[in-house]
């Protein structure tokens, strides 16, 4: 026996006790794992069933936000009614006395709104017009001041060289003339006496030389006024009118100052006529909410539907959430069963299942859309040869795709489940 034929004997038998294991775990698998469990990959088949429920719709119940007392009522049991048609009325004494005088609250504020202003918009101008004159009273005041100091300065400085010289040169021309009337008078006097001239002429040449001797008279005053300069009296007097033009000025400008201050009341009376503003806008709100409160003794259907009961009577008073009547909507119904775990293999959320209403001889179409786990009371267990379990009872809500006039909530419904 060679090294070749040693190694290959132990494996022969390894090989061996390996099949027989592979063997005996196969039997075992085969024999012991359910049909069910070895294919549960396959898709399982859906059950077919019926379960009665009863039919079910929404139901509202109607009821006031307000309390009060029922005026009319406008609907009975089983009358069809449309969303937000009204059912019945409650008394609104009181909040139409509130509304009366909210309204007249806002009226009241709306006219001292317009008296304000009114009040602003006059006294605008008023003061505007003041704020011109007194500009213009500054303005005059202090032009009068600037003559006054000019006549004063005038005064005090005296006359000027060209005043003076102008004042020499008219006594010049006044003696000047004054010595050719003395001349011309001279002579005619003469001839005169002589018999040459008429007396007339003699009385012509006397009045021409007596004028040019005043003409001459009053040239020198003149030019002696020039030279001597204004007068002590002169110049107190244009001191005074200095003065009382500067006491004009002051009081001009404090005119002027209460024009502008003036004229700042009419931005208080701007803010009067807002404040009155905000008093309209609050009365207004006082008034909107007594609406809404009138409104809410109007009482309305929130849903279409039948009305199915009606709690309250007419002259009834109710409270604040007290139902009046129940409205049930008749658009939509739906049905209600309970169906073992083991038998939903193969339905779903969507599925559309076949509704029987016995009471009515229809068959209507319906679709699963709800499926819940019910309580626990709804909980069976069972026991085969594989051991103990729970069966659990699912909650499925079937809605009808079709709702016709004659349905009724509490009517039976047959559901026909893989049909």
């Amino acid at each position: 026996m060679n090294e070749e034929t040693k190694v290959k004997k132990p494996v022969g038998r390894y090989v061996a006790v390996a099949s027989i294991v592979l063997f005996f775990a196969l039997g075992y698998v085969l024999i012991l794992v359910p049909k069910g469990q070895a294919a549960s990959h396959e898709p399982a088949a859906k059950t077919e069933m019926k379960i009665d429920g009863t039919l079910e719709a929404d139901e509202t119940d109607v009821s006031s936000k307000l309390p009060g007392r029922i005026a009319k009522m406008y609907v009975d049991e089983g009358v069809q009614v449309k969303a937000g048609q009204v059912l019945a009325v409650l008394e609104a004494e009181e909040l139409d006395a509130k509304h009366d005088q909210a309204s007249a609250g806002v009226r009241a504020s709306e006219v001292l709104v317009n008296q304000g202003e009114i009040a602003v918009n006059l006294e605008g101008r008023k003061a505007e017009d003041q704020v011109r004159q007194a500009r213009a009273g500054v303005e005059a005041s202090e032009a009068a001041l600037g003559m006054a100091s000019q006549k004063l300065a005038a005064l005090v400085k005296g006359a000027r060289p060209q005043e003076i010289k102008q004042a020499e040169q008219g006594v010049a021309a006044a003696q000047a003339q004054f010595d050719t009337a003395k001349k011309t008078y001279d002579r005619v006097v003469n001839l005169s006496n002589e018999g040459v001239l008429a007396q007339q002429k003699q009385d012509e040449a006397e009045m021409a030389y007596r004028s040019s001797d005043a003409q001459l008279t009053a040239a020198k005053a003149r030019l002696d006024l020039v030279r001597e300069g204004a007068r002590k009296e002169e110049i107190i007097a244009a001191r005074e009118q200095v003065r009382q033009a500067m006491a004009g000025v002051e009081a001009a400008k404090q005119t002027f100052q209460l024009a502008i201050d003036a004229r700042s009341m009419v931005d208080i009376r701007s803010k009067d006529v807002e404040a009155a503003r905000q008093k309209v806008a609050a009365s207004e709100g006082t008034l909107r909410e007594v609406e809404a409160y009138r409104k809410q003794t109007r009482i309305v259907s929130p849903i279409s539907g039948t009305v199915t009961q009606r709690m309250s009577r007419a002259g009834e008073i109710v409270a604040p959430g007290y139902a009046i009547f129940s409205v049930t909507r008749t658009d939509r119904y739906w049905v209600e069963v309970y169906v073992d775990e083991s038998k939903f293999a193969g339905h779903k959320i969507g599925e559309t299942v076949q509704v029987e209403l016995p009471a009515l001889g229809k068959m209507l179409p319906g679709k699963i859309v709800r499926v819940l786990p019910s309580a626990d009371f709804a909980t069976k267990k069972a026991t085969d040869e594989n051991g103990t379990f729970d069966v659990r009872a699912l909650q499925m809500r079937i809605n009808l795709l079709e709702n016709p006039p004659e349905l009724a909530t509490g009517l039976t419904a047959r559901v026909h489940f893989g049909k």
